[in-house]
């Protein structure tokens, strides 16, 4: 499978990726659970904290996702995830 990373959707950067999460803002966010099932899920983010050696989206739920299991922030994809904007619907 090739990815295409001509995607304006895509970040192809970490500190792109990043500048997408933006405190106080209402998303799309996207995410896998530890049990890797996928979330899509309408959220306003409290913020990005960094802890015990890991990123951290804090939601204003208090919720917290690490940020390596983010796959996208308002259809921004993260370069963690190149090949999944090909899988995920908005069904």
């Amino acid at each position: 499978m090739e990815t295409n990373t001509n995607n304006a959707d895509f970040l192809t950067s970490d500190t792109d990726f990043r500048a997408t999460i933006v405190p106080g803002k209402f998303v799309r966010l996207e995410y896998l659970t530890d049990l890797n099932e996928f979330i899509k899920a309408d959220v306003l983010i409290k913020q990005l904290a960094y802890e015990n050696g890991a990123e951290w989206l804090e939601l204003a739920t208090g919720e917290t996702i690490p940020l390596d299991r983010v796959v996208s922030v308002s259809g921004n994809l993260s370069p963690r995830f190149p090949g999944y904007g090909n899988y995920s619907c908005d069904c």
